[in-house]
């Protein structure tokens, strides 16, 4: 094991740092950003979660495909069209899923399971933790969580590459999919 890559358990760090930690609930109404804006506290990210998530698709199934994409609001042609191909082959629609772009600012795990009764979660380019999901997941693994199912899997347009690593990623996300729907 690396030297760097030792993480620790959130006690423990706490225990290290008991002296120097600060309780932001305690200091909330004074604490500001460096622009002198108030600080979230945890009722503005309750707020945030009451928001309404936007997303593409008529989620018919309750399946929710989380994105990123910082700067475009939607996918681009080629990465929907694979999308739609992917679907199909999982005898499956657009109009059965709801797509989520992660870089939204009301999405993260609880708003998607309240507000999209998500079964199955299939995060594209988006890593667990930009969803507040507390674990990771290796690509192309299943992870049970709650009422859900999570696939975490490369970017559309990584997956859809005519080359040899493009055609290996495929297989590995059909495998996967194979067994997120019972095919």
């Amino acid at each position: 094991m690396s030297e760097d890559k030792i993480i620790l358990p959130g006690f423990i760090i706490a225990d290290l740092y008991k002296s120097s930690l600060v309780d932001i609930n305690h200091f909330s109404t004074e604490l500001q950003t460096s622009q002198g804006e108030p600080l979230s506290t945890e009722n503005d990210i309750a707020d945030a979660s009451a928001e309404k998530i936007k997303y593409d698709g008529e989620n018919l199934k309750n399946i929710t495909v989380v994105i990123n994409l910082p700067r475009a609001g939607h996918l681009n042609k080629e990465d929907l069209s694979f999308l739609s191909n992917i679907l199909k082959a999982c005898q499956l629609s657009i109009a059965d899923i709801a797509i989520v772009n992660a870089s939204d600012k009301n999405v993260n795990y609880a708003a998607i399971e309240e507000q999209l009764s998500a079964r199955q979660i299939i995060l594209f380019d988006v890593e667990p933790d930009v969803i507040q999901l507390p674990f990771r997941i290796p690509p192309f693994q299943l992870q049970k969580y709650a009422d859900c199912t999570i696939l975490f899997a490369p970017a559309l347009s990584a997956l859809n590459k005519q080359t040899q690593e493009g055609k290996l990623l495929k297989t590995k996300l059909w495998n996967s999919l194979k067994q997120l729907f019972g095919i």
